[in-house]
């Protein structure tokens, strides 16, 4: 590459055995040099980039992360990509609620400084976002699917995005030049629509960046007609802790709202029958969003649904399941359910793949994530936000033709964040990384000699700012290292550590545990300092008695240990 610093500065080097002595090359212009070298990796032009986002994936329904559904095999267009591209082990998203954790992957800031907080907030895009630098250096961009964050999209070209979150099947989209309903399965025509797009940018050879954002992973799991008769004929593996009581954990773990026996609905989570007895005044009505979808299918939609639910439904009414059966009926129809709409997601991922791949001398750079992650049963629950492992690590992987080898590289131990992903992209198209962004590029950790990894972040932050609302999950501030976890319910002051290493489930709360003082202290410590570098000037306060005991008087509590 004639006008890399790097390039010129080693053909410096071959020429002058004494360069050190001439120049006195500083650990900071060591870095810049292997930062240079890192953007060697990439494409001379500019590669077209398209960035695939999931509502939510839960890692242990990923293949290449985890083995808990390995033998269904739900995954293989997704590991067949990071077969061939860099897939980061240690990814977390720094807001578990879908809306921020997207502001901050566009900002590459944390929640408070792009000032999207919690789900309903209007998004600021006048900021520097991603697709506003790409479009700034001739990038074509677009973004299709889902779109939650309260304002009409920014930096993107062209939008196609659904009219409404929740709708699975025969979708309206909205877009500038006007609405269009689309017939078929919502996330296919997210996939025909960014085809589409794609297709006509690679015919003119126009570098573009492709969002695609897909939304089939939402409550209540609406599977495509072609996979609701999938993983009928199998049992799907238990976590250990799916019957957790939760009593050794802080209070907020027993006062929310995502217990698969409590809070998921048989008729309108998991598409059971209506009960017989349920009286017009609390009846499931059209409202709901699964009846809603219902309504919106077409005769056949219509007719193929019913016909593969109906012998599964009349068998769980025959059984009329009570206490521990009915958690685990309630559980497999759940997980099953989440894997038939990843399912639907990996298919199209593999769609999108080979698309970019059918041009010849095409140079791409593909990734996928998601905004967090989801519990399928762990503790008994299957809910998102909260700051533990299922719902704070993300998948990462970056992939395509320009950068990467043809085998698969794994960063297993560096801790990454969605935050990262801004200024990898960025740095990957040669644009400079705006300084009021708090992540960092990850492609010096690409580099195999690299000692980018020894100086690499020690802990990541967290904030959760969304309480009350429908999970009733507590407000919190956290740290994370590569083997603890400091967590502050700040409203209620309430604390939580966990011992990674000895204990991955965070099933045991050492906050209080002697043992463990001189590392609860030095984490609060941390903590600080972290919420001090990146200003986050949020309200941590405690809240008055009066308003805490209606969160965690008698009739607040769900759960209480024994």
């Amino acid at each position: 590459m004639k006008n890399c610093l790097f390039c010129n500065f080693s053909r410096f080097n071959a020429n002058h055995n004494t360069i050190n002595e001439k120049l006195n090359v500083t650990r900071i212009t060591l870095t810049w040099v292997v930062s240079c070298a890192c953007a060697c990796l990439f494409a001379k032009g500019k590669p077209n980039i398209v960035l695939i986002v999931s509502e939510d994936h839960a890692l242990s329904s990923f293949g290449v992360y985890q083995k808990a559904f390995a033998e269904l095999d739900p995954t293989p267009e997704l590991d067949k990509l990071a077969s061939s591209g860099t897939l980061f082990l240690q990814a977390f998203c720094s807001n578990a609620m879908a809306g921020p954790s997207m502001a901050s992957l566009l900002t590459g800031k944390h929640s408070h400084a792009n000032g999207f907080l919690a789900d309903g907030d209007k998004f600021n895009g006048a900021q520097n976002t991603l697709p506003n630098l790409l479009k700034a250096k001739g990038y074509s961009t677009a973004v299709f699917g889902k779109w939650d964050l309260g304002t009409e999209p920014t930096g993107f070209e062209h939008w196609e995005i659904l009219a409404d979150k929740n709708e699975f099947y025969n979708p309206l989209f909205w877009s500038p030049t006007g609405n269009q309903h689309f017939e078929g399965y919502t996330t296919d025509v997210i996939t025909d629509l960014s085809l589409k797009w794609i297709g006509e940018m690679q015919a003119k050879k126009k570098p573009f960046f492709a969002m695609i954002r897909f939304n089939a992973t939402r409550q209540p799991w609406v599977p495509a007609i072609r996979h609701l008769n999938l993983f009928d004929d199998r049992l799907l593996p238990e976590p250990d802790n799916l019957f957790d009581d939760l009593k050794n954990r802080a209070p907020p773990a027993r006062y929310q709202e995502i217990e698969i026996m409590r809070n998921l609905d048989p008729h309108n989570d998991l598409f059971s029958p209506k009960p017989e007895n349920t009286s017009p005044s609390t009846a499931l009505n059209a409202n709901t969003v699964t009846q809603n979808n219902l309504l919106k299918m077409n005769e056949e939609q219509s007719s193929a649904w019913h016909l593969a639910w109906r012998p599964k439904n009349e068998a769980f009414v025959r059984e009329n399941l009570k206490d521990e059966a009915l958690l685990r009926w309630k559980y497999q129809r759940f997980a099953k359910n989440y894997l038939r709409c990843l399912k639907g997601i990996d298919e199209n991922v593999g769609r999108i793949v080979s698309s970019l791949s059918s041009v010849e001398n095409a140079e791409n750079l593909i990734a996928y994530t998601a905004t967090h992650g989801r519990f399928i049963g762990e503790h008994g629950w299957f809910g998102t936000h909260w700051m533990y492992e299922e719902t704070m690590r993300v998948p990462l992987l970056l992939s395509g033709n320009v950068g990467f080898s043809d085998s698969q590289k794994i960063i297993k131990t560096a801790l990454v964040q969605n935050i990262d992903l801004t200024p990898t992209i960025l740095e990957s198209v040669r644009i400079k990384t705006p300084e009021d962004m708090h992540g960092r590029s990850l492609l010096p950790l690409l580099e195999q000699n690299s000692s980018s990894a020894d100086s690499w972040r020690k802990a990541l932050y967290f904030h959760y700012h969304a309480f009350p609302d429908e999970q009733m999950v507590a407000k919190h501030i956290g740290i994370r290292t590569s083997s603890h976890k400091l967590i502050h319910y700040y409203q209620f002051n309430e604390w939580e550590l966990f011992d990674l290493d000895k204990d991955p489930h965070e099933s045991l709360n050492l906050f209080k545990n002697e043992s463990y003082q001189k590392q609860a202290s030095e984490l609060k410590v941390e903590l600080d300092k972290l919420k001090a570098k990146f200003r986050d000037d949020s309200d941590i306060s405690v809240m008055p008695e009066e308003w805490r005991r209606i969160y965690r008087g008698p009739e607040a509590r769900k759960k209480d240990p024994k």
